[in-house]
């Protein structure tokens, strides 16, 4: 299926197999539907994209790590001191979203391998938008990440669908790589609305990427981010399948096949291991558990 025509512009058919919540959403409508300065020579190592085979393994184990609005020059020496004595699993990549003021101080402390990542960028190269940074600049600094449509993102600043959607596409154009947030509040969970919500925000996603080989999904949902709470393995596994399923269905089986999805909300040491053994949980990206030690387990979760 051409990813740019009929994709969400059609019924939503969700296979009974996924999940059995799934089955209330059988006809879903969905309407929403290197210039001067380059990144140092350790990062011209980083670790390729996942292939298109559609075993589990093939798809590289991805952990990023998004340290929101927190650190400082010491604690962030200090985590970077921790990542660079560990030894890390070279069968996962590892990106850190870093505040924007700290990016270029962490790159240069951080592992070669390890990526970073800005934690939002506008969907335009420059302008008159106040406070705002660009794809452009997150590359010149060290930067081929991006995290997008964190639900914070949506949820405090208000960011829609439609928006979120056209940054992505801005950042891939520019040669970045983009960890594309999804996920479902409480509300939308308890009123089984999960499918539904994030095959709308995935809808919105597919309009404008074009190619998917540098993206990752995250799968976050909302109730279980920074509450303590997290969703058992069994149902992030339930949503994970469902969205591969999706893709299957609406983009083509190879994308499906080979993007990554992640699953975040308060994953720790703890519950790392058995997230990690779902066959559509492709890595994690990690709140406050970043910041601690206890992020090399989770890092190493596959091992």
């Amino acid at each position: 299926m051409d990813n740019n025509q009929s994709v969400c512009d059609t019924m939503l058919d969700v296979p009974k197999s996924v999940a059995p919540q799934a089955q209330k959403f059988t006809a879903v409508f969905i309407k929403l539907f290197e210039h001067q300065w380059k990144t140092y020579e350790g990062q011209k190592k980083f670790y390729a994209n996942s292939n298109t085979h559609s075993k589990m393994s093939a798809r590289k184990f991805c952990v990023g790590g998004n340290w929101k609005m927190n650190g400082d020059q010491k604690s962030i020496a200090e985590i970077s001191k921790t990542l660079s004595g560990a030894a890390l699993d070279p069968n996962t990549e590892v990106v850190i979203g870093c505040p924007a003021i700290y990016l270029m101080y962490a790159r240069n402390l951080l592992p070669c391998t390890v990526g970073v990542a800005g934690q939002n960028a506008y969907k335009v190269a420059k302008g008159a938008f106040t406070g705002e940074i660009s794809p452009a600049m997150l590359k010149d600094i060290g930067a081929d990440w991006v995290i997008l449509g964190h639900s914070e993102r949506r949820a405090i600043f208000n960011e829609s669908d439609e928006l979120i959607a056209e940054k992505a596409e801005h950042a891939l154009a520019e040669g970045l790589k983009v960890i594309a947030c999804i996920g479902e509040t409480l509300d939308e969970r308890e009123a089984g609305k999960t499918n539904e919500v994030v095959a709308r925000q995935m809808c919105a996603y597919a309009k404008k990427v074009r190619d998917w080989t540098n993206v990752v999904v995250a799968y976050e949902p909302v109730w279980a981010i920074g509450t303590g709470k997290t969703a058992t393995p069994e149902q992030a596994q339930e949503v994970h399948a469902f969205l591969r399923q999706w893709l299957t269905d609406n983009i083509s089986k190879e994308v499906s096949a080979a993007l990554r999805i992640q699953y975040g909300g308060s994953v720790t040491a703890a519950n790392a291991k058995d997230l990690a053994k779902k066959p559509d949980i492709d890595g994690f990206l990690v709140g406050g558990a970043s910041l601690k030690p206890e992020f090399v387990d989770i890092i190493n979760a596959r091992q």
